[in-house]
């Protein structure tokens, strides 16, 4: 076998066969010497330490790709590797054998199935910025790398970590060039797939891969005219490989293509299905290395026209990926790690690579952050997007040991720049993890944004979101009963259609066009539908020019969601929220806590339950509709906002409200805080005065004692209304709340809002439960009501 050996160069060594398999230990047999419990040793010995790190250092962000990295130099020559015993055991010729047969085959299929989850779509969906910074960021950092490259190569003296001078321009024009797949994975990690900076980043590295594969391909054009001057020689290479990934494009394509049709929905991938992508997989790497190309390009362009929808994309990591990183992934740590050995770092080498890798990654920096900036990205997304670039991963160690393998770089340099990578992945990813979190905080706003605190000569702010499309009639209605006859107090409208990340395996934010507006039943596509019916809508108000629109699909994972939601809402200065809920599931229910506590504005959780009419379908017919509304006013911040909610509506001819005002057997409040009595005395008064000559509104105060009397006046009432607004959060100490949230099923609606959609009380009116936005300033906040 041919085997790297201490220093450095490579020779041949000859061993016994003994056989795969041992006969046993009891047998007399040492089952080290044989090649599979070796292989299956080392790889129990690997996961194991791999999640002893990862339990040790879970705070760290990035902790996937520390941890692999940490074990493979834990087990190498500057810890375990020490002693001699243990190496002559476990990390012999044999083992080193089996372990660099495997380390391509690792890689292969991890590059592969960290390239199969990216949409190639997303260099679409970014832009011309995102196109801009690309090309910024692939020629910029190259341009520095080779200058600085040309100025050490003229002025060192001697060598850096046994690397000539003249092989540093290779070290730092590598180290220049940004992965796709490894700005993917710290995304993932970080839930910031479907953030502005996340989706920048990622449309932006792929851009600048796209410009450095086709440099690479002039590169390689190039010098292979130099060396050949027959224009048969020159041109054969090149043909040839972009003959590959096109015959990748028109072959595999299509052999996906039948895998999907050939799975029923729902269903996963079969094994012969899996079969045949490993050996398409196989097979495009090896005419990858055939033609000149790296083996990595073949994995990477067949993962790159791989389909995104299910049951590949994601499915394909359900199934490879994780013996991918139990098994493949530990025998490609172990060569890494055997390589790198702190002890031969000498001071002067680790300062000297640091300050032209930090020269290299603050030309990463600029190079996205200018371009931003120009184009008027806030600071703070310039310089996430900035940080992210900088992150390194597993695709740049592999870039590293190529060089190795060819010699360009010594093993020094090598460990020096794993290290580097390490280190400096860890503290950027920190750096970005916190500087989000610091930008999401930005989000809570000093101005209180409620409709209680609206100004009335300004638009009522609404953001609608919803996951099914059954919810967009009855949000449509409570938006139709919230537009105002003047247009002094107008209406602005966003509606996000809100779709889980399994079709696409990039989270996506689509802003629809407004230039169709023909019936909505003619496209069948779902998007295209819920779209154009808020446009209709918008029409339907078009000429008392009243009410404005626009509509957003997000498409994410259920766990981020909100963070779309919350997002536009900060953005749009919305003032209230809706979320239409249909079956409330615990995708729903997730949502509406997390919409609950990151909105920098109120509110609004929808449930239809029948009773709202559709204003389409009734066209000429509206005047003579009535819509019973009722208002459960016991007091606090909520009921108030759904007390100023229901003023807004009381101004439709449609609407007859009924406000019940809860009191005690005195006729006053239950509240025991003073303040908030006050406040709600004066929103009450407010009321009285604003309706003092509306024949279609009331009010009745309501004596209620315990949770018991409140039970029985729900069931008397509740079957004559058709909307029910109630407050989410009430004082703890209210009397006629006591054990209602004992038997609660629906804490998102609050225990009135949960009681009125019960299965006991079977009413069916619609209810709309509204929670405040929270005062995000600790000072006194009641002197601004």
């Amino acid at each position: 076998m041919n085997i790297s050996v201490g220093n450095g160069t490579r020779g041949f060594v000859c061993e016994p066969w003994s056989g795969s398999n041992s006969a046993g230990l009891f047998r007399g047999d040492d089952p080290l010497k044989h090649s599979t419990p070796l292989l299956l040793l080392l790889i129990s010995l690997v996961s194991s330490l791999s999640s002893l790190f990862q339990a040790l250092l879970r705070p760290l962000a990035n902790v996937d790709f520390v941890t692999q990295i940490l074990v493979g130099i834990f087990l190498g020559p500057s810890a375990l590797g020490q002693n001699i015993d243990l190496v002559r055991r476990l990390f012999n010729t044999r083992s080193f054998f089996i372990i660099e047969s495997l380390e391509a085959v690792s890689f292969m299929f991890i590059s592969y199935i960290s390239t199969a989850q990216v949409d190639m779509g997303v260099i679409k969906r970014g832009g011309k910025l995102a196109v801009i910074n690309g090309f910024s960021l692939f020629i910029f950092p190259y341009a520095v790398a080779s200058v600085t490259a040309t100025v050490i190569t003229s002025n060192i003296r001697g060598s850096v970590a046994k690397t000539k001078p003249g092989q540093l321009h290779d070290v730092l024009t590598n180290v220049s060039v940004v992965y796709f797949q490894v700005a993917y994975s710290v995304l993932s990690n970080l839930k910031m797939l479907n953030s502005e900076p996340g989706r920048l980043a990622l449309s932006s590295i792929m851009v600048a891969n796209c410009f450095v594969w086709g440099f690479f391909l002039l590169v390689i054009t190039f010098i292979s005219f130099l060396q050949h001057r027959d224009s048969k020689a020159t041109y054969l290479p090149t043909f040839s490989k972009v003959l590959l990934i096109l015959g990748i494009i028109v072959v595999c394509r299509p052999i996906f293509k039948w895998i999907v049709r050939r799975t029923p929905p729902g269903k996963k991938l079969k094994g012969s299905h899996l079969c045949l992508i490993c050996v398409m997989l196989c097979t495009t790497t090896f005419l990858a290395e055939t033609v000149g190309f790296p083996y990595i390009v073949g994995s990477v362009v067949l993962g790159l026209v791989t389909p995104k929808t299910p049951p590949l994309g994601t499915g394909l990591n359900d199934k490879i990926g994780c013996f991918t990183r139990a098994v493949l992934m530990p025998c490609y740590v172990i060569g890494i790690g055997n390589k790198v050995d702190f002890l031969s770092f000498t001071q002067r080498d680790v300062i000297t690579l640091e300050l032209l890798f930090f020269t290299v990654n603050a030309a990463k920096f600029a190079s996205i952050v200018l371009p931003s900036l120009y184009f008027k990205v806030p600071l703070s997304h310039a310089a996430i997007v900035g940080f992210i670039v900088c992150i390194q991963g597993i695709y740049d160690v592999q870039i590293f040991k190529q060089l190795l393998n060819y010699k360009n770089i010594s093993q020094e340099a090598f460990g020096i720049m794993v290290a580097s990578a390490m280190v400096h992945s860890t503290i950027i990813t920190a750096i970005v993890k916190n500087l989000y979190g610091w930008a999401q905080r930005k989000h809570i706003t000093y101005r209180r944004q409620t409709v209680q605190h609206y100004e009335p000569n300004s638009p009522l702010n609404v953001l609608a979101c919803f996951y099914h499309r059954q919810t967009v009639p009855s949000i449509l209605t409570v938006l139709e009963l919230s537009t105002c006859p003047s247009s002094a107090s107008s209406l602005s409208v966003v509606s996000v259609n809100l779709e889980e990340l399994e079709h696409h395996n990039v989270p996506l934010l689509i802003q629809h066009q407004s230039d169709q507006n023909d019936d909505a039943s003619m496209s069948p596509n779902r998007r295209d539908q819920i779209s154009k019916a808020f446009k209709n809508f918008e029409n339907r108000h078009v000429l008392q020019e009243n009410v404005s629109v626009e509509c957003y699909t997000a498409v994410a994972p259920s766990k981020t969601m909100h963070e779309d939601v919350c997002a536009l809402a900060f953005d749009k200065g919305t003032d209230l929220i809706i979320i239409g809920v249909d079956d409330r599931s615990a995708a729903e229910r997730r949502l509406c806590r997390n919409v609950f506590s990151g909105s920098p504005c109120s509110v609004a959780v929808l449930l239809d339950q029948g009773r709202l009419p559709d204003f389409k379908k009734i066209g000429s017919a509206m005047k003579q509709t009535r819509i019973n509304m009722c208002v459960i006013f016991l007091g606090g911040p909520d009921d108030r906002e759904t007390l100023a909610f229901a003023v807004r509506m009381m101004n439709h001819p449609c609407v007859y409200l009924n406000v019940l005002r809860i009191v005690d057997g005195e006729n006053v409040s239950q509240l025991n805080d003073v303040i908030e009595r006050r406040l709600d005395f004066k929103a009450v008064e407010k009321f009285r005065l604003d309706t003092l000559n509306k024949h279609n509104v009331s009010l009745r105060e309501v004596e209620v004692k315990e949770a018991s009397d409140l039970v029985n006046l729900i069931r008397e009432e509740g079957s004559s209304y058709d909307l029910i607004m109630v407050g989410i959060r009430h004082e703890e100490s209210f009397q006629v709340l006591q054990g209602l949230s004992i038997w609660s099923e629906n804490e998102e609606l609050g225990e009135i809002g949960d009681l009125l959609v019960s299965r006991d009380l079977k009413l069916t009116a619609s209810v709309l439960a509204v929670q405040q936005q929270l005062p995000s300033v600790v000072e006194h906040v009641h002197g601004m009501v």
